[in-house]
């Protein structure tokens, strides 16, 4: 069954990177470091299998149409796309690998100090989820019988996105406090959202979520 998106998901559409309506969901992904990287700040991140999501619903792997996501393959922080700031990375590899949706991750580690940050979260197993972007192409409904209430069986990957800073403060300071995280990074993040929030740097459009991810930092650095 494959009807235009808007019909059965109205509820829950939202605007993607492209500006087409389509859905966003977190996976839960095991980051691991590659032993052929020599040191480059990269990670692999391994999707789960195709289990339930807390819609109900199941995205099935061999689904995933990636052409569109390849020609800008970013890794964001929290899907969002107006500023550099919240680039973290990029994707030198994404394909479907047994079932898995699999991506080779490296991240801006020298330009970014939210990408250092992200970096050693993930690598510490303190975020464990990405979430994707993806235009729902085909799809079939559960029925009383199965286990899932949807199943999406062709789905066009639009986006990447770490989860979440600042969504998740707790990691953070967990980070910290287990020194996989430094102070210094805190600080230099905290200095660089105070330069784009200064005029004529700062975008109004942008500066709810800049000033949000300070106030974060404000909070931990003074724990």
């Amino acid at each position: 069954m494959s009807p235009e998106p808007s019909a059965p998901f109205s509820d829950r559409l939202l605007s993607l990177s492209d500006g087409r309506p389509g859905l966003r969901g977190s996976i839960s992904v095991e980051a691991s470091s590659p032993g052929d990287e020599n040191s480059r700040p990269v990670l692999d991140f391994r999707s789960s299998d195709e289990t339930l999501d807390r819609y109900g619903e199941v995205i099935t792997a061999s689904g995933w149409r990636l052409e569109t996501y390849k020609r800008n393959p970013v890794f964001q922080n929290s899907h969002q796309y107006g500023d550099i700031i919240f680039t973290l990375g990029r994707a030198l590899t994404t394909e479907v690998r047994a079932g898995k949706l699999y991506q080779r991750i490296e991240f801006a580690t020298d330009a970014n100090p939210m990408a250092r940050i992200a970096y050693n979260l993930y690598k510490g197993k303190f975020l464990q989820a990405v979430s994707v972007g993806f235009i729902p192409l085909r799809w079939e409904d559960g029925t009383p019988k199965s286990e899932y209430t949807r199943k999406y069986l062709e789905q066009e990957l639009l986006e990447v996105s770490a989860v979440a800073i600042p969504a998740n403060p707790n990691a953070l300071a967990l980070g910290l406090k287990s020194g996989a995280v430094e102070k210094s990074d805190l600080r230099d993040l905290a200095n660089l959202l105070r330069l784009a929030l200064e005029p004529p740097l700062g975008s109004p459009a942008h500066a709810p979520g800049h000033l949000q991810l300070l106030r974060q930092l404000h909070t931990i650095l003074r724990s």
